[in-house]
C-alpha cells in the first residue's frame, strides 16, 4: 500500500471518529476536520524534524474550539497515531543523512494535507402550499428541543406544526394549522413563534398586539389556547415582534413595536396563567423605537434586546421572578455597534458570545467581558468584505454544539459561518451560501440534534437543509 492509499485509509478512519461524536454532521464535521488535519500534519512535520535532525521543534499552541470528547481527541492528535507511520513510511531506503528526507516529507505533506473539496449542504425538502404550507411570508421558524416537531408562522395569520417524518429532513407532514377558527390570532400577522424548553407549550406573537400560549399534544396534532396576553392584562398595545422562553426559569420575554419589552411569569405549568412582572421602556433606559428581538442568556441572569433605534441593550435580571431588571450596557455605533435597525439577537449556548444582525447588512459578534453583562466588545463584523450578505440581515442562529453560525438575509440567501479556532468568535469564515429561496430569508434555526437547518422566507416557503 503506497503512502497516498495509507493516507486515505487513515483520513477516513479519523473522519469516522469525528462523525461518531454527538452532533456529528457530514458537512459541518468535514469543515471541522480541515483545521484538525492541517494541525495534525504540521505537528507530524515537526516530529519528523526531531526524528531525523535531532533539532527540537518549536512547540505548537493547543488546538482550540474543537468539540471532540477527550478520548477521541487524544486518538486523533496523539503522538502514536500517524506520526510514526509518516516517519517510517516516507523516509526509508537510500535517502539517508543527506537532508533530503526532511525536504521529501515536507513536499509530500504539502501536497496531501488539504482535504478534498467538501460537498455543500443540500436541500432536503420544501414546505409550501403544495403540502399544506403557508400562503404568505414565513416570519419565524422554530424546532422543538426534544420532539420531532417544527413550528412556523406567517403573515397569512396562521401557525403550522410540522412532524419531521425522517431524521434527514426529507419528509415532513403538516399535522396542525392554527388559525382564527381555532381562536388563534385574528386580523394580525403572526410574527414570532417559540417552543418552551421542557413543557408542551408554544408561544406566538402577532401584529394583533397579543402574545398567546398554546398547549399541544406530543405529535403536534392537537393544540388548544391556554392564555391570551394583551393590553387587558398589562400586555402590549402594538405588534408583538418577538417572544422567547427562559431555559430554566418560569419566565417569558416579549418585544413590541410599542417600544417596550415585557417580562412574564408563568404562574401555571399548563400555561393557563401568566403575569406581567416588569416593563422595560424608555423610563428605565429602554429603547426609543420598535423592539424587534429578545433573547435570554442560557445560564446567566441576562436578557438581550435589539431595536429599530439601532441599538442592542443588555439587561441584568435582578430577581429570579423577573420583577426587576436593570439596563447594564447599550451596544451602539459608539462602541462598534450597528448603524441601522437590529433585527435579531442571540446568545451562544456555551461561550460568552452574543450575535446581532442588522439592516446595515452586517452581523456582529460580541464578547461578553463580564458575567453581569456590563461590558461587551465587538470582536467580529461579518459583511461583504468577508463574503457576508449584500442586504439586511434578518436572523441569526448558533449551532447548539458546534462552532457554527447561520444568518438569513433580504438578499435571499442563508450563510453558514465557521467560528474558527477562537473561543471568542473573533475569526469567522463563511463556509457555505444557501441560495434556494426566491425572496428574502426572514428566519433561520438549527435542529437541536439532527444535521438540519430550517429557513423561512418571504417566498411563502420553509426549506429544510441537510448539513
Amino acid at each position: 500500500m503506497d503512502y497516498k492509499q495509507k493516507y486515505q485509509k487513515y483520513k477516513q478512519k479519523y473522519l469516522n471518529l469525528l462523525k461518531s461524536q454527538k452532533g456529528g454532521q457530514p458537512f459541518l464535521m468535514d469543515i471541522l476536520a480541515g483545521p484538525v488535519f492541517s494541525y495534525l500534519f504540521e505537528r507530524n512535520q515537526r516530529l519528523l524534524q526531531l526524528i531525523y535532525t535531532n533539532r527540537q521543534p518549536v512547540m505548537m499552541q493547543p488546538l482550540e474550539n474543537f468539540t471532540l470528547n477527550h478520548r477521541y481527541r487524544l486518538q486523533l492528535l496523539g503522538r502514536s497515531s500517524i506520526s510514526v507511520l509518516l516517519a517510517t513510511r516516507l523516509v526509508q531506503g537510500e535517502i539517508r543523512n543527506t537532508g533530503l528526507e526532511l525536504r521529501l516529507a515536507k513536499r509530500i505533506i504539502s501536497r496531501t494535507h488539504e482535504l478534498p473539496e467538501i460537498s455543500p449542504p443540500t436541500l432536503a425538502t420544501t414546505l409550501d402550499k403544495s403540502n399544506n404550507g403557508h400562503s404568505s411570508s414565513v416570519s419565524s421558524v422554530a424546532f422543538h428541543p426534544t420532539l420531532p416537531l417544527l413550528a412556523t408562522c406567517s403573515w397569512d395569520q396562521t401557525v403550522k406544526l410540522w412532524r419531521l417524518d425522517k431524521p434527514d429532513g426529507s419528509a415532513a407532514t403538516c399535522v396542525a394549522t392554527l388559525d382564527s377558527s381555532k381562536g388563534w390570532h385574528q386580523g394580525g400577522m403572526v410574527l414570532s413563534v417559540a417552543f418552551h424548553p421542557t413543557l408542551p407549550l408554544l408561544a406566538t406573537g402577532s401584529s394583533d398586539n397579543t402574545m398567546k400560549l398554546w398547549r399541544f399534544s406530543a405529535d403536534g396534532s392537537a393544540a388548544t389556547l391556554a392564555a391570551r396576553l394583551g393590553i387587558s392584562n398589562e400586555g402590549h398595545f402594538d405588534d408583538v415582534n418577538s417572544v422567547v422562553f427562559h431555559l430554566t426559569l418560569p419566565l417569558m420575554a416579549t418585544g413590541s413595536s410599542d417600544k417596550t419589552v415585557k417580562l412574564w411569569r408563568l404562574d401555571k405549568p399548563d400555561g393557563s396563567a401568566a403575569t406581567c412582572v416588569a416593563t422595560l421602556d424608555s423610563g428605565n433606559e429602554g429603547h426609543s423605537n420598535y423592539v424587534l428581538s429578545v433573547a435570554f442568556h442560557p445560564t446567566l441572569p441576562l436578557l438581550a434586546t435589539g431595536s429599530e433605534d439601532n441599538t442592542v441593550k443588555l439587561w441584568r435580571l435582578d430577581k429570579p421572578d423577573g420583577s426587576a431588571a436593570t439596563c447594564v450596557t447599550t451596544l451602539d455605533s459608539s462602541n462598534g455597534g450597528h448603524s441601522s435597525s437590529v433585527w435579531s439577537v442571540l446568545f451562544h449556548p456555551t461561550l460568552p458570545l452574543l450575535a446581532t444582525c442588522s439592516s446595515d447588512n452586517t452581523t456582529k459578534l460580541w464578547r461578553l467581558d463580564k458575567p453581569d453583562g456590563s461590558a461587551a466588545t465587538c470582536v467580529a463584523t461579518l459583511d461583504r468584505s468577508n463574503e457576508g450578505h449584500s442586504s439586511a440581515v434578518m436572523s441569526v442562529a448558533f449551532h447548539p454544539t458546534l462552532p457554527f453560525l447561520a444568518t438569513g438575509s433580504l438578499d435571499r440567501t442563508t450563510k453558514l459561518w465557521h467560528l474558527v479556532h477562537t473561543p471568542d468568535g473573533s475569526t469567522a469564515t463563511c463556509v457555505a451560501t444557501l441560495a434556494g429561496h426566491s425572496n428574502s430569508v426572514w428566519s433561520v434555526a438549527f435542529h437541536p440534534t439532527a444535521p438540519l437547518l430550517a429557513t423561512g422566507s418571504e417566498d411563502n416557503t420553509v426549506k429544510l437543509w441537510r448539513l
